[in-house]
């Protein structure tokens, strides 16, 4: 019946997003956290709805996983996944369709620049929005305050149009592009040329491309005075770990956007302390995986995890306190 309604290239897609659903299946399992598969099948939920795919269909192609995986796997290995495909099979009819703006409600000064902001970038008006949000600053607004509450949240609302069928991955790209460009823009603002006695060193693991957001908060830590040495998307290990031996720092910080990451992410940590002189090398975690499982970082050998660019802050002066404690 699938077959004789999408054809072969949705037989293609179709095989494109097992593979996806293994992937999430994969790190929930290891996780120890349904909840990351349920989240997921949520979001897949909202995807497909957007798309005129109904749950239907979803449900189907997690069933005839379900069916391999029994059949394929160990016994233990098998009833492990199906529980885990279960639990979520349970929870799907029950999960609404649609998601809330992230810019609903916002009255305030920044949230007002927000929806203006991210109505600009739609338009592909990327100038118009690096004007406005360097008149914003040059008028008073702080640039940790431009970070958080306009270009966050209007990277989070660009997701969410993806995700319910408003726009396209072509302007997806074009937000996120426009976005990292303003805010180089801003680095007059960010960074100083005054004395520096804390290093961080950051880096997206090898696969993860959402470099954004750790950006942004990086950039925190170079206006809070710290010396920043950010390496970006899709870091080589090797390439991370000379970095690490060569400034010291004392944070590591790195992201793994999607569930799907987090593996690799566990496996950078575990190279960087197989390192005798750097097994004491403090790491922070961040990325969306961590908000989910409030105890992954623990899990994969972190010695902290933040939600946001100004608790990132937080956490790493009580990470320093503790590590010169300890000292």
């Amino acid at each position: 019946m699938l077959a004789e309604r999408y054809g072969e290239a949705g037989k293609a897609k179709c095989l494109q997003d097992a593979q996806y659903h293994l992937s999430y299946l994969s790190e929930a399992i290891g996780a120890e956290s349904p909840l990351l598969f349920t989240e997921y099948c949520a979001w897949a939920k909202h995807m497909l709805a957007a798309r005129n795919i109904p749950v239907d269909d979803l449900e189907q192609n997690l069933l005839s996983m379900k069916h391999v995986l029994l059949a394929e796997l160990k016994e233990e290995q098998g009833k492990i996944a199906a529980d885990y495909i279960d639990t979520s099979l349970k929870l799907l009819n029950d999960i609404q369709s649609g998601t809330e703006s992230f810019l609903v409600n916002e009255d305030s000064p920044t949230g007002l620049l927000a929806r203006d902001y991210l109505n600009y970038l739609l338009e592909g008006k990327r100038n118009l929005a690096s004007q406005m949000i360097l008149k914003s600053v040059e008028n008073g607004i702080p640039v940790k305050d431009i970070y958080e509450n306009v270009f966050e949240k209007s990277q989070y609302e660009i997701g969410r149009l993806w995700q319910e069928n408003k726009i396209n991955v072509a302007q997806e790209h074009y937000c996120t592009a426009a976005t990292q460009l303003i805010m180089s823009q801003l680095y007059n603002y960010i960074i100083s040329d005054a004395p520096k006695n804390k290093t961080i060193v950051s880096a997206c693991v090898e696969g993860d491309y959402h470099e954004v957001g750790l950006r942004m908060v990086t950039d925190f830590f170079e206006m809070d005075g710290w010396d920043t040495f950010h390496l970006g998307a899709n870091t080589p290990t090797a390439a991370l770990i000379n970095v690490i031996e060569e400034k010291q720092p004392d944070i590591v910080l790195l992201s793994a956007t999607m569930t799907y990451h987090v593996a690799k992410l566990a496996e950078v940590i575990e190279k960087i302390r197989a390192k005798k002189h750097l097994d004491t090398t403090k790491i922070m975690v961040g990325g969306y995986p961590f908000k989910l499982a409030p105890k992954l970082w623990e899990k994969i050998g972190a010695d902290g995890f933040a939600e946001s660019a100004s608790k990132a802050l937080e956490k790493a002066q009580e990470i320093m306190s503790t590590k010169n404690h300890s000292a």
